[in-house]
This record gives C-alpha cells, structure tokens and sequence, in this order.
C-alpha cells in the first residue's frame, strides 16, 4: 500500500507518456497487469483528501464569552450537589446551592466575582451549559452479581439436539394479567435431543416454589441429565448451584441464556403456547387447591405427549442466494418415547423402565383423566 500511495502520488502529477512508464515500473515491481495498477492509481487519487487551509492568525470576530470555564466548573458543582436535575429546576434554587457549597468552602478556591456572577446566569444559558456536562451512571446493578459470573452463556445450546441428557428450562407465570401478589407458576422442562417434555407448577417465584418444581420434573426424566440450560431467572440459578455441590448428586453443568434473546432457549419457548397456555389458558391461579390441580393435569398430560404425540425435528433448512429460508426439511415424526427407546446413549435400565410404564398406559383413559381435570380446574377459577 505504501508502494501503491507513493506511485500515485508520482501518477498524479505527471504527463501521459511519463504515466505509463510509472505503471510499467509499477507492475514489474508488483506482478499485477496494467488494467489493475491504473485502477488502483486513479482510486487512490480519487479517494486523496483536500489539504485544509490554514486560518489567518488574526483575533476572532465577535463578542468575547461571557461565562468562562471557571464558571463552568461553579455551575458543575451546584449542579451534582442538586442530584444532575434540569435546568428548569436548578435555575430557581442556584443561589441556596452557591449558598450551601459556601458554607463548607467548596467555593474557596474561586474568584468571589466570578461565584456572584454564576448566581445571575440566565436559565437559557444554564440549560445550555448542563447540556455539555458528562452524566454519571447511578443505576442499580443486577442483584446476585457474583451468581451470574459463576454461570457461562450458551447462545448455542441447541446444537446439542445429537445426544439426549441437555435439558432446557423455562417458567410461565398464571397471574391472568395483574402481577400483583403471589400466583402460580408453571416451570417447563425439555430435553432438546428427545423431546420428552414435563411440567409442574408451584405457587409463588421464591426459590422453594423453584425447588418443588425441579424436584418434580426431575423425577419425570428417567435418563441422567448432562447439563440444564435455564434464562437469567436468579432462583432456579441459584438452586441449580447449590444443589451441584451435594456430593450424592450426579454432576452436572449449567448454563444461561443471553438477556432478551428467546431464541437461545427456543425448543422450551415454543412449547410454552402449545404445552402449557392451550392447556390451561391465561387464568391466574392463586390458591392452593388450583396449582394442586395443575400439577395432577401435568402429570397426566406429560404421559400423553411423551408416550402418544409425535413430532418432528429440523433436519435442513434450503436457503436461496439472498439468505432467505425457501423451505425445510424435516425428520419423520416420532414420539419422545420412540427416539429415547432408539437411542444408543441411554441405558437398558432406563429403557426397560420406560417401556414398562408405557405397557400401563391407555390413551383414551389419559384423555378423559385430562378432560375432568381441567373442568374441575376451571371450575374453581371461575
């Protein structure tokens, strides 16, 4: 490049006999034709900056500043003394923050004239000022900072869909619109490989509510887990390391998703319409009986779409020259039963169980368990 700038330069000035001497030297230097070294002269040249003019030295025109920079550091004073207000509310009270910063010499350092001026600056003027002063950054920090540190982001945990044992997890709250007081909750949790869903649902966001649920949905996934995959909630955070340290539990890792990115926890998100609002719909459930009834429907309703309904799984995505999705491709259906039985990652142990609880299991007898469920749930919510 140094070379190329050098030789423009040398191009630009000269005759067209002398330019194409310089592009001759310039190719046999570079090894490039012609064509290329005049397109990269005249590009260089085209792109070249104008020299700027120098100003005359003469004085500046115009009425000299009123307010100075040691004014400036006055009114930067008064101003962090009244919490960075605006100027509209700092104006009316300038005087008793020049009075108060007095009192404990703050003001010691300046030039008295200059500190009675600053009283009389105009409001205009005041906004004008304040403007240009850097604002400090008071927010409050994200609580339990240190846990977040402790727990790595996986943007990217999806591409665990090979192996089962990577479980996703996350909460759908029942407040029926009102955030207000203590209502139920509905934790999700779902293995990306498989598939195999389970739900439970507790009363309340504390980290015993997060507790009961994880203890219930754990006990539904028969096959070990490698790693769970929640979002930023701090209770299930906070339960997953701590329960890693008792030495009786299987190790396990744990990550988090990015902040507002649904798309890192996507196999769990887009059960929560289907699974869980189709299910029992956008009612709040605040009372004990209510989350009793959600946890039996559960129950029921996990049989049937891990042993009954099957799904498929994205194979390949057929993407046009502009990056536009044109179709997909996807496996044949099966169910959570039928790839965690076909698997060859998972033990014979827990096979011979699962295939044991399905040899007891009738789809039309789940199906009218389910449907009394929910009238009865919906009979108490209304």
């Amino acid at each position: 490049m140094e070379l190329t700038q050098k030789q423009a330069q040398e191009y630009k000035r000269s005759t067209k006999r002398q330019r194409s001497t310089i592009i001759d030297r310039y190719c046999k230097l570079t090894g490039v034709c012609r064509n290329v070294a005049s397109k990269r002269f005249r590009k260089v040249v085209r792109n070249e900056k104008p020299e700027v003019l120098k100003k005359s030295a003469g004085k500046n025109r115009g009425r000299k500043p009123t307010y100075t920079g040691v004014h400036k550091n006055i009114i930067k004073m008064a101003w962090e003394l009244s919490g960075e207000i605006c100027g509209e509310r700092l104006h009316p009270m300038m005087s008793e923050y020049i009075h108060e910063l007095r009192i404990f010499g703050k003001l010691s350092a300046f030039d008295q004239s200059h500190v009675q001026e600053v009283e009389t600056v105009s409001e205009a003027t005041l906004k004008r000022m304040i403007i240009t002063f850097p604002r400090t950054r008071t927010g409050k920090k994200k609580g339990n900072d240190s846990l977040y540190k402790q727990i790595p982001i996986n943007a990217h945990f999806g591409s665990n869909a090979h192996k089962p044992g990577y479980v996703e997890i996350d909460y759908v709250e029942h407040n029926g619109g009102n955030s207000a007081g203590q209502f139920g909750i509905t934790g999700c949790y779902v293995d990306v490989c498989l598939g195999w869903i389970t739900r439970s649902a507790a009363l309340g966001k504390s980290k015993e509510a997060v507790g009961l649920i994880h203890d219930a949905n754990e006990e539904r996934i028969y096959h070990h887990v490698f790693e769970y995959h929640p979002d930023n909630a701090k209770p299930i955070l906070k339960l997953l390391l701590e329960r890693r340290l008792n030495p009786k539990v299987l190790y396990y890792a744990i990550s988090q998703s990015r902040p507002y990115h649904k798309e890192d926890n996507g196999h769990v998100e887009q059960k929560n319409g289907d699974k869980v609002r189709k299910l029992v719909g956008y009612h709040r459930y605040d009372r004990t009986e209510q989350i009793e009834l959600l946890n039996q429907l559960y129950e029921v309703e996990d049989e049937i779409s891990n042993y009954f309904v099957s799904s498929q799984k994205l194979k390949e995505k057929v993407v046009d020259d502009y990056g536009r999705v044109v179709s997909r491709k996807h496996t044949k259906a099966k169910t959570a039963y039928q790839r965690l039985v076909e698997s060859g990652k998972i033990s014979k142990t827990v096979k011979e169980k699962v295939k044991n609880i399905r040899k007891g299991l009738r789809l039309v007898e789940l199906r009218k368990q389910s449907e009394r469920i929910q009238n009865e749930l919906f009979k108490k919510t209304f």
